[in-house]
């Protein structure tokens, strides 16, 4: 019996379209809009705005409310519409703000609107298992633990802008998210790549932050040489460098981390988190170090980075070449490990021309 070449796949029905969830989507987006407006506005002259504010109250019960309906009455259908998740996850969120609003300076006022945030999102996330309350949940612990650092470490105190206790701060965060996320299988993957975005966010500003001090220190110390009554007082301009060093460390212990995630979940999140931290933290850093030599540092890492792809690309030839001769020996269709499909032309797992 001859064999017959396969032929072209036979293309899938094109999917429905998703408008529940757009839906979903555009109504949560316009009332946590109105939220954000509340807050932006309620306090715009010091004193409280009421009609602002309740407008703000209303547009959050309003998620709350759909969420809680939706839990009550349709709660099976949630992983398709997301009618718990999102306005649940983003009422949450206008808990914490309208009690940021409410208490407007009050030294207590990013821990009680955090943690009110923080424990709606617990309760949705036991309750659902879902990922908006993970992403709004982590983003609120963020604002309390950057709020009890600067009161425990005066992050920024006076003059000095405190690059090294604001990076050990930020690392410490990621690590902790991503270990105690871990405990969640369902959502452990999201809770660990949020908490790296807001590390990345946070490593980026900094960095800048020290580049553009660094300059500045710089421009002012040649500056005042020329000035006849004699030099000003600035900061020498290496004054940033265990800035910049502990940085770069820690960036780099960071990235080897995700790496290993990345390879241990096979999800692209990780990686996206390593090219993010490296493109812009690297690059900064090298500016607040005031480095004479550029060239030599992209030198490095390209080199580096090549002799990694070309490894790479080594250790997948050897294994497709394993795999073919594999599928030689035993008859049978040699998998393509992108599509799944088994090989087609002259024969089971014979190569085709």
């Amino acid at each position: 019996m001859s064999h017959q070449p396969a032929g072209p796949p036979v293309p899938r029905p094109a999917a429905p379209l998703d408008l529940l969830r757009a839906g979903v989507g555009l109504g949560v987006a316009l009332l946590a809009t109105a939220v954000v407006l509340s807050t932006l506005y309620a306090r715009f002259d010091d004193e409280l705005d009421w009609s602002n504010y309740l407008v703000g109250i209303a547009a959050t019960l309003g998620l709350l409310g759909v969420a809680a309906a939706a839990f009550l009455l349709a709660r099976d259908q949630d992983a398709s519409t997301d009618l718990v998740t999102w306005p649940g996850a983003f009422g949450a969120a206008g808990v914490g703000l309208m009690v940021a609003v409410a208490l407007d300076d009050s030294g207590a006022t990013v821990y009680l609107a955090g943690l009110a945030t923080l424990a709606l999102c617990a309760a949705g996330l036991w309750l659902t298992r879902r990922g908006p309350f993970v992403v709004v949940g982590v983003l609120a612990l963020f604002a309390v633990y950057l709020q009890l650092m600067d009161d425990v470490l005066d992050l920024g105190d006076g003059d000095d802008i405190g690059g090294i206790k604001i990076a050990l701060a930020l690392t410490f965060f990621a690590v902790a998210v991503t270990a105690a996320g871990w405990l969640l299988p369902a959502t452990r993957v999201l809770s660990a790549l949020v908490a790296g975005g807001i590390t990345v966010a946070g490593f980026a500003v900094l960095t800048g932050v020290l580049a553009i001090s660094s300059a500045l220190t710089a421009v002012f110390g040649s500056l005042s040489a020329g000035f006849d009554e004699g030099p000003v007082e600035v900061p020498a301009t290496d004054g940033f460098s265990d800035d910049g060093w502990t940085i770069l460390v820690l960036a780099f212990l960071l990235v080897l981390g995700w790496t290993a995630l990345a390879a241990l979940t096979r999800h692209v999140g990780f990686r996206l988190l390593v090219v993010a931290m490296a493109v812009t933290v690297t690059p900064i850093a090298t500016r607040v170090l005031l480095v004479d030599h550029p060239t030599w540092w992209g030198v490095v890492l390209g080199a580096v980075g090549g002799a990694v792809l070309v490894a790479v690309g080594l250790r997948a030839k050897k294994s497709a070449d394993s795999a073919r001769m594999s599928g030689f020996s035993t008859g049978q269709p040699v998998q393509n490990p992108d599509t799944g499909a088994d090989s087609a032309g002259g024969g089971a797992g014979y190569p085709t021309a």
